[in-house]
């Protein structure tokens, strides 16, 4: 029997990498400037190269709501008007919409990847596994071809 466990991950250039914990600098997945500790405009991190090398599936998720959550933040006006709530990179970063709606987000992300994947087309990948998995009498037959997950992903696609 084999075990393998764990993944360390590696220093980028130009990016603050914490050697012991093999990962990138960062507060609740936002990248941080090595010397101010302050949060780097559209910059962020999610998995093990946030937290380390632990944790499953449930972890994953977690950590990515976070992150998400994050980002969500920095694209929202806080009450001064500046975007962030308050506490992330400001208004003016090049991540940042004109318009912070769900919609211009939306439209910002299709604009730089025409083959996003929103949550409804991860709703439709998710009926499909599952729909496949019922046939043979398991929980879900995961599709391994990426070509196949976006066709039916943007099946989704309003």
């Amino acid at each position: 029997m084999f075990r393998a466990i764990g993944y360390r991950g590696e220093p980028l250039p130009g990016v603050s990498f914490d050697e012991r914990a093999a990962t990138i600098l960062n507060e609740r997945g936002r990248v941080l400037d090595p010397d101010s500790r302050a949060p780097l405009p559209g910059e962020y991190v999610v998995g093990w190269i946030k937290r380390g090398p632990s944790g499953v599936i449930g972890t994953n998720k977690k950590d990515a709501q976070e992150t998400v959550d994050a980002i969500l933040a920095d694209l929202r006006p806080s009450a001064n008007g500046d975007r962030a709530g308050g506490d992330g990179p400001s208004a003016g970063a090049p991540h940042v919409p004109s318009d912070p709606d769900a919609d211009a987000v939306e439209a910002l992300l299709r604009e730089r990847q025409p083959q996003l994947v929103t949550y409804s087309g991860w709703e439709a990948i998710d009926r499909h596994e599952r729909a496949l998995g019922e046939q043979g009498g398991r929980p879900r037959v995961k599709l391994t071809e990426i070509e196949q997950m976006l066709q039916i992903a943007a099946s989704e696609t309003p």
